[in-house]
């Protein structure tokens, strides 16, 4: 990907910020979607916080839910992983991840969240395959975070959550 010193023209900066990234919308959902489920956890474990809880960001987020213990240590650093590429991705033109960075991530879930349907184990195969990021497929991104968000919905309905209605 073009660093900001790459990027010596408007031509050039429209190009590099228009090309399709088969990858960034589903990484993005995927961001939204666990803040979201994050912002529900903490409602079901304590609705008196749902007020505090809508007021802050997402590392915010990450953190309350880790100290209420409605994340596992594991999974708080794979979502701080996750939130820091999001905002790196968000902030910086010239950033995209590079496939070590993907492989990393890829193994903190590994270590961190349930595999239900093999989609992360199916990710890391990939990205061992794969010579840059744009190669990736979007399903890959998508798998990733249905996984996080199984361990999410899982943690909701245990704190007494109905398993379909938010």
């Amino acid at each position: 990907m073009a660093n900001k010193s790459d990027i010596r023209s408007f031509t050039e900066l429209y190009q590099h910020a228009l090309t399709d990234k088969q990858w960034l919308g589903p990484f993005v959902a995927g961001h939204l979607m666990v803040e979201f489920m994050l912002r529900k956890l903490i409602g079901q474990y304590d609705p008196k916080l749902v007020p505090l809880a809508d007021k802050m960001r997402h590392h915010e987020l990450i953190d309350l839910n880790s100290q209420i213990e409605t994340i596992s240590s594991g999974q708080r650093d794979l979502l701080i992983s996750i939130n820091q590429m999001r905002n790196r991705l968000a902030h910086r033109i010239d950033y995209s991840p590079t496939v070590h960075e993907l492989q990393m991530l890829w193994q903190l879930a590994a270590g961190s969240v349930s595999d239900l349907t093999d989609g992360i184990a199916q990710g890391r195969e990939v990205l061992d395959t794969i010579g840059a990021v744009d190669d990736i497929g979007s399903w890959v991104f998508s798998e990733l975070f249905i996984q996080i968000s199984y361990d999410l919905h899982n943690e909701f309905t245990e704190l007494g959550g109905d398993i379909e209605t938010l």
